[in-house]
């Protein structure tokens, strides 16, 4: 992009062209680029929807030992399959990727929240909320201050109790996390759920979660629990252990949570995947969703500005690149 503005540049240099008239074809280009992404995005979107439904439909094929078998494959190599659209790579989208990882690798569907409503978020009054898929192990929030801040000692504390948990290896956790960094503490605290702003998936003794500290690693990590705290930004407030969707037994309908166990198996199922570079991909991310100097009321706005634009030009200069997976391939396993 800082080629192209160069090059332009000194083309305009060249040509001696006059400062207003410049600055006419500017507005000019930028409005007729707007005008065609926005006449062009219903299409676009429907397109970018259906290749996703497609994915989720050859997941949704996989059987418990098959996402066993991938999750194997993903843990060995480090390699795990993207499953977040490029356009939201640019968000906090922590509370997604752990939904999307939870469905891909248990099968079990959680309804989409923010972090600190995710415990217990119910998308409608007759729909299944995740309370009823997930059964918390260990909570510390009300060890936390009201503004979310946490003595040293007590977060050394903290860290110690959540790492050394008798976590069983084929059970799968989500994690509250608080982020000390987050711009999301006046929403957290207005909607009066959890006191968590990152969400973090623990599975098979390693954690997946979605999150960008501006060092120019790719935002998804796999991590160990103890990498997870070792850069003392992040404090732990509650474990949630995830289950198969309650049932009721009895006269008077009792809940009864159904246990979820990975299957144990020494098979690997691979995936095909053309992987966009990070270091390439995150140049075509400049558009704000939520721009620090905007406010409140205007960040619907720019979220769906910046949905429009950056969905726009990736999707439709995708240089070949994948997604999602387009195919899941068994491995052979030497012993």
């Amino acid at each position: 992009m800082r080629f192209i503005l160069f090059r332009l540049a000194r083309a305009v240099r060249r040509a001696k062209i006059p400062f207003f008239v410049l600055c006419v074809l500017i507005v000019a280009f930028f409005v007729s680029a707007i005008k065609w992404m926005h006449s062009t995005y219903p299409q676009m979107a429907a397109e970018a929807r259906a290749e996703e439904m497609t994915f989720w439909s050859m997941a949704d094929k996989l059987t418990a030992e098959d996402r066993s078998a991938l999750l194997n494959y993903g843990l060995r190599t480090g390699k795990l399959p993207r499953v977040l659209p490029w356009w939201e790579h640019d968000r906090h989208m922590c509370s997604a990727v752990v939904v999307k990882y939870v469905a891909l690798f248990t099968g079990i569907k959680l309804v989409h929240a923010s972090a600190w409503e995710l415990r217990t978020k119910r998308a409608c009054s007759t729909c299944v909320s995740n309370a009823r898929k997930l059964t918390t192990v260990w909570d510390a929030t009300e060890r936390f201050a009201a503004d979310g801040s946490l003595a040293p000692e007590m977060r050394v504390a903290l860290v110690q109790e959540v790492t050394t948990q008798a976590y069983d290896p084929n059970k799968v956790y989500v994690l509250g996390l608080l982020w000390e960094h987050t711009s999301y503490w006046e929403k957290i605290t207005a909607d009066r759920a959890d006191i968590n702003s990152h969400v973090a998936l623990l599975i098979r003794g390693r954690v997946i979660h979605f999150i960008d500290m501006g060092d120019g690693v790719y935002p998804l990590r796999l991590e160990t629990l103890d990498e997870v705290f070792v850069r003392g930004d992040l404090k732990p407030v509650w474990v949630a252990e995830v289950h198969e969707k309650t049932r009721t037994e009895g006269r008077r309908g009792g809940l009864v949570k159904k246990d979820f166990r990975l299957p144990v198996t020494t098979r690997e199922v691979a995936f095909e995947q053309r992987v966009w570079p990070w270091t390439s991909l995150r140049r075509f991310l400049v558009f704000p969703s939520r721009p620090w100097y905007a406010p409140d009321r205007w960040h619907s706005f720019f979220q769906r500005a910046d949905t429009l634009v950056e969905k726009s030009l990736l999707y439709r200069w995708r240089n070949g690149y994948d997604p999602y997976p387009t195919k899941f391939v068994e491995m052979e396993v030497t012993q």
